[in-house]
């Protein structure tokens, strides 16, 4: 319970007792300076209810309250008596109706989706460009968060709220609840059961197993990692993959969400599944697994193997050879100061002086790593993209420009297009010159990571590289806060060099970030992955791009 509410019983109580005694007190001392004891109680629910807020659970401390307010317009001991042993019973009851109602100090959280709803309508800045239709997105989840409402059930109100920030395709659409027990409960409700796997798509479009435990029977009958598993239930991966709701990841891009849609195959079923898969000599088994537990955390585990990057601090710089080094960027953020005023000259002093003497020590090749990048601040990508790009100006994003009166982002009336703003560009310094760059991604790389791929893609001497593409994600964000939790949302718009949509994927839900070179998930990578325990990536990246 809260502490307030805990409080303010006790204390009612407790008060409630004393002017029980103070009625016969008070007559027989025949002074009418304690009737104003009887108003204390009112005024400590008054304040109790402006530190706490209103709760229904405890209308009956407050009724009571009110009631002592007898004992003050009237001093016979009898009425006074009579008010604090009732007052003194309505008080008691709050605390097992508090304990028992499920809805004590719950948010409505319908009136939180029709604040979320409205302000993302009004604001959210992609709304045309990805084809957001706001009525049938309403009229869809309304009856999501009554339900959610009438079982006072905040993980269905998470669930909801996850559901309906994937509907935008946008990775800076998102919902954090107030309490993490609400999301881990909620995670593992909506991702389902485990049954001792997890499944990933290669490349040539073939299921295998991953992240497979050992003993049981799976393993009694032959399926191990890098196993095809070619159904899932009675239906094919295909069929069970349309049917999967992705509650717990956001791929603007259709590719990206094509590599781990499988993922969440491994999840659905009820008490005991039907796994089809091929043994060793490529014949057709079947094998019934029962449920083992909640397979959230398996999810994890194995989206942290294949999202690996190396472990290092931000903005360290390991050495894999004489040749070759990594440069780890964890953020697009470098110390609270930085992040505050935009100032990122000893960052840069800093960095530019190890990347030099790298290179006069003879190293040629640099690999930036963006895995899992969740981005920061723009100051920063023009901060690193001018000691790595060539020597002169550079194009980096415009802003949009903002219409005040219409409260809307002004179009060009003849092209429809959006009216540039301030155009942002940097200067190059060519510390890395003629030396090979190469950046790593995966779909978690978004944000500013997504804006630094995008400046630095196509330089003549950069390379980007990875399973998938970045996430695709790229405009300002607004965080709305709620009762329940806080809504993140994009909410400033930016642009390329021909007033289009900066990087983020449209209808077609395309993004404008892509590889050069896209490593292929294959059975190699598989077994290196999630037997060797490898980082696949990085090795396969240095021998591709660096070994003669």
């Amino acid at each position: 319970m809260n502490s307030y509410d805990i409080f303010l019983i006790a204390a009612e109580l407790l008060g409630a007792g004393v002017l029980f005694w103070l009625g016969g007190y008070a007559e027989q001392v025949r002074n009418s300076k304690w009737r104003i004891c009887y108003a204390l109680p009112f005024a400590l629910c008054l304040l109790a209810a402006a530190l706490s807020g209103f709760e229904i659970s405890m209308l009956s401390v407050y009724l009571g309250a009110i009631l002592l307010l007898g004992g003050f317009l009237l001093e016979k001991k009898t009425i006074r008596r009579t008010v604090s042993a009732a007052a003194g019973v309505l008080i008691a009851a709050a605390l097992p109706v508090c304990l028992l109602y499920g809805g004590y100090r719950q948010p409505d959280f319908v009136k939180d989706f029709e604040k979320g709803f409205q302000a993302m309508k009004e604001h959210y800045v992609l709304s045309e460009h990805k084809g957001i239709d706001w009525d049938e997105l309403y009229e869809k989840y309304l009856p999501r968060f009554e339900e959610a409402d009438r079982a006072h059930d905040e993980e269905l109100n998470y669930i909801a709220w996850t559901a309906f920030c994937q509907e935008f395709y946008d990775g800076h659409v998102s919902f954090t609840a107030r309490k993490s027990e609400v999301e881990m409960a909620a995670q593992q409700r909506f991702c389902g059961k485990d049954y001792g796997l997890s499944l990933m798509t290669l490349s040539d479009g073939r299921t295998a197993a991953v992240n497979v435990q050992e003993g049981g029977a799976l393993e009694a009958a032959g399926i191990r990692n890098g196993t095809i598993i070619t159904a899932w239930n009675g239906e094919t991966i295909s069929e069970a993959a349309d049917r999967a709701e992705l509650t717990v990841m956001s791929f603007p891009d259709k590719d990206n969400e094509a590599f781990y849609r499988a993922l969440l195959v491994a999840g659905m079923g009820e008490e005991e599944i039907t796994i089809t898969y091929l043994d060793d000599e490529g014949k057709a088994c079947e094998v019934s697994v029962q449920q083992q537990g909640f397979y959230y955390e398996r999810l994890k585990e194995t989206m942290e193997i294949l999202d690996q990057g190396l472990e290092a601090g931000n903005l360290s710089l390991t050495g894999i050879d004489e040749d070759t080094y990594v440069l780890r960027i964890k953020g697009m953020m470098y110390d609270t100061d930085s992040m505050a005023d935009g100032d990122y000259v000893a960052m840069q002093s800093q960095l530019r002086e190890q990347l030099l003497s790298l290179r006069q020590e003879g190293a040629k090749n640099l690999i930036i790593d963006l895995r899992g990048n969740g981005g920061g601040s723009g100051a920063m990508v023009m901060a690193l993209a001018e000691l790595f790009a060539p020597e002169g100006e550079h194009y980096y994003v415009t802003d949009a420009v903002w219409d005040e009166q219409n409260a809307c982002y002004q179009k060009d009336e003849k092209t429809g297009t959006y009216m540039p703003g301030t155009v942002y560009t940097y200067q190059g310094e060519d510390v890395w010159k003629d030396g090979e760059i190469v950046i790593l991604v995966n779909a978690q790389s978004v944000s500013a990571s997504d804006h630094f791929v995008k400046v630095m893609r196509g330089m003549e001497h950069v390379t980007v590289a990875g399973f998938t593409k970045p996430n695709g994600s790229a405009q300002g964000i607004s965080v709305l806060e709620l009762e329940s939790g806080a809504l993140s949302f994009s909410a400033s718009l930016l642009l390329d060099q021909e007033g289009e949509v900066f990087i983020d994927s449209g209808t077609e839900r395309i993004g404008g970030n892509d590889v050069d070179v896209r490593i292929p998930f294959d059975e190699e990578a598989v077994r290196a992955l999630f037997d060797d325990g490898e980082d696949y990536l990085l090795k396969k990246v240095c021998m591709k791009m660096f070994t003669k």
